[in-house]
């Protein structure tokens, strides 16, 4: 079964990058200009922008890092082959540069993007993607593209100014911006789907193990996608450019926190809090100390990658769950440590879709399970609620109580009438007690002091149950208490369980609750696995599936029976 789900899980996102990176690789019609040029305008404050590109330039070849911090007005230059097809009408120009600009065709004025100005005050933003189609051929071996820009509304200095042009027929130059994002969009609808799947399943059970983290690394998977389709598919002046990479940056970083946590919580690896902090650390250093967000967002993944196939080849059992999962990650890994940051363009949040929707379905199919296995335990406890109220109130049990209540009217009136009293509030209370899902603890221990009263005055001896720790704020399922009161009476014996009084020590350990019942041991032979025992275990594991322990035994003269709730409020 897992070498199944690692092939299948692995074939579709084979798939999915495949189709990527065949609609995005260029098309043999897709020219990418070489050979820019760049030059500061001589502008003093008082002089006009010029309005042609002045002839004597110190033009200069293109550097991207130097670009990236000038604030202009500048020029550019790029010198565009002249097109030899039959296209030559239908092509089209893609101007990518984060400024306002001013186009020059031939040295004529063409296409004003935004308003370049001296300073931020006198600019309009323009927008990061010109597409644009070019004028008639002139005929020439090559034409000129002139651009006068600037830059003042930039409050992100970067790595590299990315500036460049590309020439291309109209359907091509559309098909490349569109076609990749029509792959991303059908991963962002299956991920969003398993989403709504999943909450379905989960109907508002955010306390189960690692839903809210998964839960929150669903949000980013579909937020990172269309964060990065922004600037394709929409557009936006260039001030925005900065943010958006930021925005990108801070989603990386999110799902690289996010991704370990859930494994860890999935999985039930446990990492020492100095091992967490140290690792969210390390993210926080990657993301602020390198230079460029491409650069950040890589190595931010690539530790995260790393980490979470650490966890899963420490993780034990479900491996059905566990090698595709890993299989998923070291693919991402080497995809990463390959394609760098390409990676980051389409096939990371590709993965991080397939990654998500195999998280999210396989999780749904572990809540069903669950709730299966839940539903048959509450009919295994509704049954021994039967047994256990039926126990309460046997005949022989009941016989022998108002046996002795028909000797206490006749010698001792007074007593008789707290008995019937006593014996009314013990059968109110099972019955109040018998129809909730769960009660308070001092509702629990009014039920079993009832009972402890009704037999002492049976047997004219006074039972005690002594509380250590008692909270209110703790709420057990009904009954639990009440039967390993009732065994100790039936295998310890009433005398021996008035001269040893019942003490329960109720105590909190980080977010665990403990409770601690000691009661006589007594001389049965056999005890612990009775229809008491099995009532407590099922009630348990129906109100906190996955967060208790039962256990009871000996201890000295003592008979010890311990409840922990790793979930309990």
């Amino acid at each position: 079964m897992q070498i199944t789900r690692t092939l299948a899980v692995l074939a579709v996102l084979l798939a999915a990058v495949a189709a990527w990176l065949i609609v995005s690789t260029p098309p043999p019609g897709m020219v990418v200009v070489r050979g820019a040029q760049m030059a500061t305008a001589r502008v003093d404050a008082s002089d006009a922008l010029p309005t042609r590109p002045p002839a004597n330039l110190d033009w200069q070849p293109l550097d991207q890092q130097q670009l990236a911090e000038w604030r202009g007005p500048y020029w550019l230059r790029w010198q565009v082959p002249a097109a030899t097809g039959p296209d030559n009408d239908g092509r089209t120009l893609r101007l990518s540069l984060r400024a306002a600009s001013q186009l020059y065709w031939n040295g004529t004025p063409w296409i004003s993007n935004g308003v370049v100005g001296r300073t931020a005050e006198e600019e309009q933003p323009g927008r990061v993607d010109l597409v644009h189609v070019l004028p008639p051929v002139s005929g020439n071996a090559n034409d000129e593209l002139v651009v006068l820009a600037s830059s003042q509304r930039q409050h992100f200095t970067l790595h590299a100014a990315d500036a460049m042009v590309l020439i291309a027929p109209a359907a091509v130059m559309y098909g490349q911006i569109i076609l990749p994002w029509l792959i991303a969009a059908f991963a962002t609808g299956a991920l969003a789907a398993a989403c709504l799947y999943f909450l379905s399943v989960l109907r508002g059970q955010t306390r189960t193990p690692g839903a809210r983290l998964l839960l929150a690394l669903g949000v980013v998977g579909l937020a990172l996608p269309a964060v990065e389709a922004w600037r394709s598919l929409l557009g936006y002046d260039y001030p925005w450019h900065g943010p958006r990479l930021v925005a990108l940056l801070v989603l990386h970083v999110a799902a690289a926190a996010l991704l370990p946590a859930y494994l860890a919580r999935r999985f039930g690896v446990a990492v020492p809090r100095a091992g967490g902090l140290l690792y969210l650390a390390m993210i926080a250093a990657l993301a602020i100390s390198l230079p460029g967000f491409d650069t950040r967002s890589a190595a931010v993944l690539l530790l995260s990658l790393l980490a979470s196939a650490w966890l899963l080849l420490r993780a034990r059992g479900e491996a059905e769950d566990r090698w595709p999962i890993l299989a998923l990650l070291l693919a991402g890994l080497l995809a990463l440590l390959v394609a760098r940051g390409a990676f980051l363009d389409g096939p990371y949040f590709l993965l991080l879709a397939v990654l998500m929707v195999f998280l999210l379905l396989r999780h749904a199919a572990q809540l069903q399970a669950l709730d299966r296995h839940n539903a048959l335990l509450r009919e295994e406890r509704a049954r021994l609620s039967l047994q256990l109220l039926q126990r309460g109130i046997q005949p022989h049990w009941l016989m022998n109580t108002l046996t002795c209540l028909q000797e206490l009217i006749e010698q001792a009136p007074q007593r008789a009438s707290r008995l019937v009293e006593s014996l009314a509030d013990q059968f109110d209370r099972l019955r109040d007690s018998s129809s909730r899902q769960s009660v308070p603890l001092q509702e629990e221990l009014a039920l079993c002091r009832s009972h402890l009263d009704t037999v002492g005055l049976a047997l004219d001896q006074r039972m005690v149950l002594e509380v250590e720790g008692e909270d209110t704020v703790l709420s057990l399922p009904p009954g639990i208490l009440h039967a390993q009161v009732e065994n100790a009476l039936t295998h310890a014996g009433a005398m021996a369980c008035a001269l040893q009084p019942f003490h329960l020590r109720v105590q909190r350990d980080d977010v665990r609750w403990v409770l601690e019942l000691r009661s006589a041991r007594g001389t049965a032979a056999h005890r612990g696995r009775g229809t008491g025992t099995r009532y407590i275990e099922a009630s348990l594991a129906a109100a906190f599936p996955g967060g208790w322990a039962f256990a009871q035994g000996a201890e000295g003269d003592r008979w010890c029976g311990r409840i922990e709730l790793t979930c309990a409020s």
